[in-house]
């Protein structure tokens, strides 16, 4: 996810408070594990936001951009 908030030129603070978390939401998330699995609809907001298959943010029944 990092990777994808780097090339986006988005920070981790702003998109954790896009998805309606604190700003340490995401960086907890990949540096402690914390949640151990993001909710479907915070994970749904960032495909959006980044405009991929969800499956490549753990996603089972994903959310596809249109192309």
């Amino acid at each position: 996810m990092s990777r994808f908030a780097c090339d986006g030129g988005h920070s981790l603070a702003d998109l954790s408070r896009k998805v309606g978390r604190n700003a340490a939401y995401l960086q907890q998330y990949i540096a402690r594990g914390t949640p151990q699995r993001l909710p479907e609809v915070e994970r749904r907001m960032l495909a959006i936001i980044f405009d991929v298959d969800e499956r490549l943010l753990g996603a089972r029944d994903p959310w596809v951009p249109k192309r």
